[in-house]
């Protein structure tokens, strides 16, 4: 019996510990907590829907974009399902489906980028990792603050996304999106 009370003493005397200095302890823990969680246990997000804005935002060291993809797929097969499904609709970031047609939305995030000429190119990445492409909008300004894009993808495989804000010559100017097509 002493034995259990001392127990339950040490148990009590613990858990005040705990509460008092969680301030210490806490919020590094906390972080762990999340980090091991995202690594091991949760399932990353596929559709826009899915995921918060920094999931679908893109950065360069002096630049910011949001990367929306709405797919329309060409078959039932390429879209998962039957394509007069409508939640095959939704938005993606940067994972599309299947093949099929794509529609790339990009939000300029800096209201002072509106001003100067943006370029936006779609290449489809080959094994060697070498560059096609596929389609391009040639440099020009924005004032609405939104760069899109149409394009067919026809085989499932990594495609770029490239976004270059003035000349487009340095990669501070440039941002760059990989885009993974049924996988």
């Amino acid at each position: 019996m002493n034995l259990i009370l001392f127990l339950a003493v040490v148990v009590i005397a613990a858990g005040n510990v705990a509460a008092f200095s969680y301030s210490l302890w806490g919020p590094s823990f906390s972080l762990y907590w999340n980090d091991f969680l995202d690594a091991h246990l949760y399932r990353p997000a596929v559709k826009a829907g899915d995921r918060t804005m920094a999931n679908c935002l893109k950065v360069s060291d002096f630049y910011s974009a949001r990367l929306t993809t709405y797919f329309l797929a060409d078959s039932d097969k390429s879209a998962g399902g039957r394509t007069d499904d409508l939640s095959k609709y939704d938005e993606y970031c940067d994972r599309v489906p299947g093949t099929g047609k794509v529609i790339f939305s990009v939000t300029l995030m800096e209201k002072d980028v509106r001003s100067q000429a943006v370029a936006l190119s779609f290449y489809k990445t080959d094994a060697k990792g070498g560059l096609e492409l596929l389609t391009a909008l040639p440099s020009k300004t924005h004032p609405a603050g939104f760069v899109t894009l149409e394009s067919s993808v026809d085989h499932k495989g990594k495609y770029m996304l490239k976004l270059a804000f003035g000349d487009g010559k340095s990669d501070e100017d440039m941002i760059e999106m990989p885009i993974s097509v049924g996988q």
